[in-house]
């Protein structure tokens, strides 16, 4: 049985393709069975249009939200009334200036958004701290003006894999209201996936967003959330709980719910039963990818005594089993991002190449997430080939 006042029901809706008008009769479909935008936003309230940018790659690399669901959900808030303004801090190894916004915003497709729908886009690069004394991770958070001063969020992720979450999608994408540059204090802070998880849960409790919709287009597998391939799922999900949309997400995608960092956190709590969710419109068991590629940190699949004894060795001995990142010489243009974004101070950057530290590296994969040339390679050592070998 769900908690009271939380509302586990999510919306699956076939769209197999980013023509916009199918996107815009399956985003509709999706709030309306989610219970209609009037449930969610009220006309005059500011909301914040929250997608994810990342760093702002161009829409089929699959590494943002798809423009076109961006402004299919643009488009419906301002029929609504709402002043609806799209914002986000680019990933942490980029600055969070205006000329950054700009540019990713251009990459991201989500100018022509604006000029199509009526909405604006944010420049506004300050942010204020938000007190959550009710967190169990964090009491405080640096948020980005926009979302301060919103009356309403309304999160349109992506749907991908994630090198040190396993998945993003809903919860995670939140993480973009924390400053650019702020974001390695909390990787910092948070080196084990399943501690980050709970500052995530605390993030969207402190923030809580009116409404989640999911770009399951295409998706991102593999090495994600920026290094992996396209894969089609062929679905827009649509709720108002972030922890029960990322359930029928990893569902989707062959992962096991409860091993993602947030949605265990949430279960731990009290906030989620996974096994009372439910959903509503198509059946989700026709966009199942059993073979969707995990990335290569995934230890999940098999189950058994064995597994799990090998499962709690790898948990004990972390890093033995993690894969190390290290620069891919003449790929490497020693732009930096990799430097700035690192929470430790493993990276630094000589003669227009990067060098990392493996002694200092806590593999958060932070500087492969932000590489857009490609020139961070991950390797096992032998012992983790082992058991990497033993968990496939």
């Amino acid at each position: 049985m769900q908690p009271s006042g939380r509302d586990a029901t999510v919306a699956i809706v076939r769209c197999d393709d980013y023509v916009p008008e199918d996107v815009d009769d399956a985003v509709r479909r999706a709030i309306d069975l989610a219970g209609g935008i009037g449930r969610f936003v009220a006309p005059g309230e500011r909301v914040l249009l929250k997608p994810n940018l990342l760093q702002g790659q161009e829409p089929e690399r699959c590494v943002t939200t798809h423009p076109a669901v961006v402004a299919a959900v643009a488009r419906l808030l301002v029929e609504h009334g709402c002043r609806v303004v799209i914002g986000d801090s680019p990933g942490a190894g980029i600055i969070y200036s205006e000329a950054n916004l700009r540019r990713a915003y251009s990459r991201s497709g989500f100018f022509a958004v604006a000029e199509e729908t009526g909405a604006t886009l944010n420049y506004d690069t300050s942010s204020a701290s938000v007190a959550f004394p009710e967190g169990e991770a964090v009491k405080q958070f640096p948020i980005i003006t926009p979302a301060v001063e919103a009356d309403a969020i309304v999160v349109v992720s992506k749907a991908k894999t994630h090198m040190w979450t396993r998945m993003t999608g809903a919860a995670k994408n939140l993480f973009g209201l924390i400053p650019g540059l702020e974001k390695p204090v909390f990787h910092f802070r948070f080196q084990d996936e399943y501690a980050f998880g709970r500052m995530i849960v605390d993030l969207n409790e402190c923030m809580k967003p009116r409404l989640q919709v999911v770009d399951a287009v295409v998706g991102m597998e593999g090495d994600g959330p920026q290094s992996g391939s396209p894969r089609k799922i062929g679905v827009i999900l649509a709720g108002s709980d972030y922890a029960a949309v990322d359930t029928v997400l990893a569902r989707l995608i062959g992962m096991d719910p409860l091993e993602i960092g947030p949605i265990k956190s949430a279960v731990a709590r009290g906030l989620l039963d996974p096994e009372g969710v439910r959903t509503v419109g198509d059946d989700p068991a026709l966009f199942v990818v059993p073979d969707f590629r995990k990335p290569s940190t995934y230890a999940g699949g098999r189950t058994g005594t064995w597994r799990r004894v090998v499962l709690a060795v790898v948990q004990r001995f972390g890093r033995i089993y993690a894969p190390r990142p290290g620069v891919s010489g003449p790929a490497c243009i020693g732009c930096r991002k990799c430097e700035r974004i690192c929470p430790v101070h493993a990276i630094a950057v000589a003669e227009g190449r990067a060098t990392i530290d493996p002694a200092r590296c806590i593999r958060c994969y932070c500087c492969h997430e932000i590489c857009t040339e490609d020139a961070i390679a991950l390797s096992r050592s032998l012992p983790g080939r082992l058991l990497a070998r033993l968990l496939g």
